[in-house]
């Protein structure tokens, strides 16, 4: 069999022709450099702008460059003084356990019913509060603890005792708010004046008006009680008062300064360490001078109830007074230049010297006339001089 024929191959040959080259073009160069400038113009003014803006950041940092703008300056003096009330205190009429209590913290109407006392003798009231040298009859102490817990039972129940003509029909006047009614030995304690009910005693209910403390009264005991349902009372024992919440007092005593200056203001605005956020506006009630010390008794009346103020007695409160609107500048800009008060300000860039005439000051803060609003006033007067150069 023959073979096949081999075939040949081939070699492709490529030739490299000579090209003409990139020859050198003055306008490509002019694009170039024209490109190139342009770059180097943005560049610089990119820096410029940066430059300034920096710089006046810096310098308005380094001055303390602040805008005078419109505010409100209002004064204030923190005090201490007495919280006084017309409060009507009724006192437990017999010994006895508290039965029924009506809710404190409302306002009730005069002959509204506000306790129930189941009444003990003196000798179940001297076994039940024990003493040093007698121990309580612990049989008698539970008769009598089961004994009212019946009576309680019962009263809170519906009553029905009282209907059906158990104990007597006898109802008799004991002072002036309270009625007795001898079923079972219950008695029923009603208010004689409409008010604000509150269970908070602490001895200090008689003054209900103008009262200014004196340094003997700083290691006075202030703390207040409250009875339950529940409690064993004594006869005479203060139990509950009936509060004026239509309108009540409170009396400080400050030195001549700033007290004179309160003294001439018909009003002024309080906010209570009790009730801090609502700040209330109280009337002058009275202003008098102490002769001897010189100081200034005022007493404010407040004509709206806030939250806990039949429980404040003694309290600390922050007076705030005379409230006035103008311009506004740090007290460090001040400074004083030929015999006038004034401000540096930066007008165009040149330090300017502006007289000012100071309306109120207030801490680190001063009210100033004669200064045109939004002026940008140099708060580091030492930094610079009148005339100089800020850019």
């Amino acid at each position: 069999m023959d073979k096949a024929p081999k075939k040949k191959r081939r070699h492709n040959r490529f030739e490299v022709l000579p090209g003409a080259g990139r020859r050198f073009s003055f306008s490509r160069l002019r694009q170039a450099l024209f490109f190139y400038i342009l770059l180097l113009v943005a560049l610089a003014i990119i820096i410029q702008l940066g430059y300034h803006w920096l710089g006046g950041q810096f310098l308005a940092w380094r001055l303390q460059m602040v805008t005078a703008e419109p505010g409100v300056i209002q004064q204030e003096v923190s005090v201490e003084g007495l919280v006084t009330r017309h409060e009507e205190v009724i006192a437990s009429p017999a010994n006895g356990f508290i039965l029924r209590l009506a809710t404190a913290g409302e306002r009730v109407p005069a002959g509204f019913e506000i306790m129930k006392l189941g009444v003990v003798s003196r000798e179940e009231l001297q076994l039940l509060q024990g003493d040093e040298e007698n121990e309580p009859d612990e049989d008698l102490l539970n008769q009598l603890v089961n004994y009212w817990q019946q009576i309680i039972s019962r009263v809170s129940n519906n009553e029905e005792k009282e209907d059906e003509g158990v104990g007597t029909e006898n109802q008799e006047q004991a002072g002036d708010h309270v009625k007795e009614i001898s079923y079972n030995e219950v008695l029923v304690i009603y208010n004689g004046s409409p008010g604000y009910l509150s269970y908070y005693i602490d001895g200090w209910e008689r003054y209900n008006g103008p009262y200014y403390l004196a340094e003997e009264n700083d290691e006075t005991a202030w703390e207040g009680s409250a009875v339950a349902e529940g409690d064993l009372v004594e006869a005479g024992q203060p139990l509950i008062k009936i509060v004026n919440n239509w309108h009540w007092y409170f009396n400080v005593v400050l030195p001549p300064h700033p007290g004179y200056k309160l003294g001439d203001l018909p009003a002024v605005e309080i906010e209570f360490d009790f009730a801090t956020g609502e700040p209330v506006t109280a009337r002058l009630y009275n202003y008098e001078v102490d002769e001897t010390t010189n100081n200034a008794h005022l007493t404010y009346i407040i004509e709206k109830q806030l939250y806990g103020f039949d429980r404040a007695r003694r309290v600390e409160a922050t007076l705030r007074f005379k409230r006035q609107e103008g311009i506004i500048v740090p007290a460090e800009a001040l400074l004083e230049k030929d015999h006038h008060t004034g401000v540096y300000v930066n007008k165009g860039g040149r330090v300017v010297f502006q007289p000012v005439t100071v309306v109120e000051r207030q801490e680190d803060k001063v009210m100033v006339e004669g200064l045109r609003p939004y002026s940008l006033v140099i708060s580091r007067p030492e930094l610079v001089q009148e005339g100089q150069r800020l850019n």
